[in-house]
């Protein structure tokens, strides 16, 4: 059987070929002959991704993100008070006119489809839009049409000037201790030997000279936990794939998979490794599949991340020729080998076992579990899968030792962590801290945060903590401590990292409403429960916020009210029952900002 790991890929370089962005059915013809599938089930791979099509687009595809934090930033763009046009409104019909194309559609000469994504990633610089594979930021109406003008024209708009810059500030503190950013991004950052010239694969060296049963040990006692989302102990997902039933058997083949999915709106830290020092993920990789007896790895990256590919790509080109990958790894015995994997549109392939299913070519349906990927992965194989920030603190655990890791952070959620700042504060950015910092200190090292408006405000209105599949606080829980207790503790959760800020003058409903359309547009529709149940959370955010714009006339201000927390009850009474009966943590995540809104945002409203 043809292994389909290179599928994705495949397909992403034959809709390139195509001229009109698109799979044809010679196209479809030509791969299914060549891995021995049927027609109809590529076309089921193919019809489940949105960065694929199977009909004709323009020549260049206009994608608006449409994800919250992009509405957010785009929200002065909104028509009148009242309607339920997306709050990025007016910066779709300033593409339309732009274009000549309708929305959903493409323009008569064959040049311009226009339509609207998920988040990108670049949420610092919100709004954004992917032309073809580059992303323009800090979106207007005349900025917009400027851009289109000139790829009608043939150019090729700069998406990195000053004006429009996608390159997120480093607003973490110079002086603090750093881990996944200790390196300051370098002249050439896919050089391996620039890298080692800068203090990289010390870390290595160190894991390569110890057993590999005493590198697991050491990640375990260093309570390194999983940067993903989940936090789970690091230590006990490489000991599970190390000692997996298989281990005695010669023929058992192990892999190490980097989970380079970011689709969390209000993330983008992942990008940022990846792009500033992808050596450091290499040599994370490195490390665990050491550790657990792995000579084969993957690191599946987003489609959307082009810059970030381009990078990871090279550096593995350039690890390989200095002997950081191959066989006989830094002198040793131990070889290695790692590979690029393409994502092609789809937040649930950020789920490990999700993943999985797409790594092997298929439509991103999740798995259920037991077995874990630990047990039966890729190709029903011991796979370990971790987050490219969680591989980027293996090498300075490695090298400094467990003890020095547990001195950071707090006694239950050491080392650091780096967090995503979005929304209403004055320089969004990113920045590495000790775990347990307080969230308003993160948020004045953005700047803090600015009412609707654009002027400093003296707090938020409220906080969205870990993304859409988060929680909410109130704007005044700045002493918040910004760890995995702390925040369980107080009903919250850290997630990605993410944080977005929604200043003074900003709705709530708005933002509900925004982050239940990212739920529905991203259900796979595997599991009645989710993909019915996300349709209707959409619809009735869409019916809270036409209620919170437009009260009863000479209705009581309490009697409004009322009914609006009404409405919401109503939705995380839904929430509740679509989180029980969903098969994965996409059906279960609508309840997390619903609840904690409820709890905490209630007289916002």
């Amino acid at each position: 059987m043809v292994r389909r790991d290179e599928l994705l890929g495949s397909l992403h370089e034959a809709q390139a070929r195509s001229g009109r962005n698109w799979l044809s059915p010679a196209d479809l013809r030509d791969e299914a002959s060549r891995r021995g599938l049927s027609i109809a089930s590529l076309k089921g791979v193919a019809s489940y991704y949105s960065m694929f099509s199977l009909a004709p687009r323009g020549r260049h595809v206009v994608s608006l993100c449409a994800s919250p934090v992009c509405r957010l930033a785009s929200v002065d763009a909104l028509a009148s008070a009242g309607t339920t046009r997306p709050a990025g409104a007016a910066l779709l019909d300033a593409a339309a006119k732009a274009t000549g194309a309708p929305v959903g559609g493409t323009d008569p000469g064959g040049n311009f489809t226009l339509g609207t994504c998920q988040c990108l990633g670049r949420c610092a610089s919100a709004p954004v839009m992917m032309v073809d594979d580059r992303v323009y930021a800090n979106l207007d109406p005349l900025r917009i049409a400027s851009i289109i003008a000139e790829i009608r024209a043939g150019g090729a708009p700069d998406a990195s000037g000053p004006d429009a810059t996608i390159r997120a500030m480093d607003i973490g503190p110079a002086a603090g201790r750093r881990i996944a950013l200790r390196f300051p991004p370098a002249s050439d950052s896919a050089s391996a030997r620039e890298y080692g010239r800068a203090g990289g694969w010390a870390g290595l060296r160190a894991a390569l000279a110890m057993a590999p049963d005493a590198v697991v040990e050491e990640l375990s006692k260093a309570k390194v936990r999983g940067r993903g989302g989940a936090g789970f102990p690091t230590g006990l997902k490489e000991r599970a794939a190390a000692g997996s039933a298989c281990s005695d058997s010669e023929s058992c083949e192990r892999f190490v998979v980097c989970n380079a999915d970011e689709g969390e709106p209000g993330t983008f830290k992942d990008r940022i490794i990846m792009e500033r020092t992808p050596q450091l993920l290499i040599e994370g990789l490195v490390i665990s599949a050491y550790a657990i007896g792995a000579s084969r790895g993957f690191i599946y990256i987003r489609g959307e991340y082009s810059e970030a590919i381009a990078r990871v790509r090279a550096a593995i080109e350039s690890a390989r020729a200095a002997g950081f990958l191959g066989r006989g790894i830094a002198g040793t015995d131990f070889s290695f080998d790692l590979d690029v994997r393409l994502g092609a549109g789809s937040y649930l392939c950020g789920e490990e076992l999700t993943l999985l299913e797409s790594l092997e070519g298929k439509r991103g349906y999740p798995r259920i579990k037991p077995p874990f990927p630990a047990e039966s992965g890729l190709w029903g194989r011991p796979t370990l899968v971790n987050n490219v920030e969680t591989l980027a603190a293996l090498p300075w655990v490695a090298e400094h030792g467990a003890d020095a890791y547990l001195a950071l952070g707090t006694p239950s959620s050491p080392g650091t962590k780096v967090f995503c700042v979005s929304g209403d504060v004055a320089r969004p950015g990113y920045g590495e801290w000790e775990m347990g910092v307080p969230l308003g200190e993160i948020i004045a090292a953005a700047g803090g945060a600015v009412e609707a408006s654009g002027k400093p405000a003296a707090r938020p209105l409220a906080v969205l903590l870990g993304g859409a599949a988060g929680t909410f606080v109130p704007g005044d829980a700045l002493d918040l401590r910004m760890d995995y207790d702390a925040l369980r503790a107080a009903g919250a959760t850290l997630g990605s990292g993410a944080v977005i800020v929604l200043g003074p003058g900003r709705s709530v409903p708005d933002t509900l409403s925004a982050i239940m359309d990212f739920f529905m547009h991203e259900s796979c529709g595997k599991c009645v429960p989710c993909r019915i149940g996300t349709a209707r959370l959409a619809a009735a955010a869409r019916s809270f916020v036409d209620a919170s714009r437009s009260p009863e006339i000479d209705a009581p201000a309490e009697r409004h009210d009322a009914s609006l927390r009404g409405m919401l009850d109503a939705m995380v009474i839904d929430a509740e029952k679509i989180a029980k009966a969903s098969l994965c943590p996409l059906g279960q995540s609508p309840i997390l900002p619903l609840r904690s809104a409820a709890r905490n945002l209630a007289s916002l409203f």
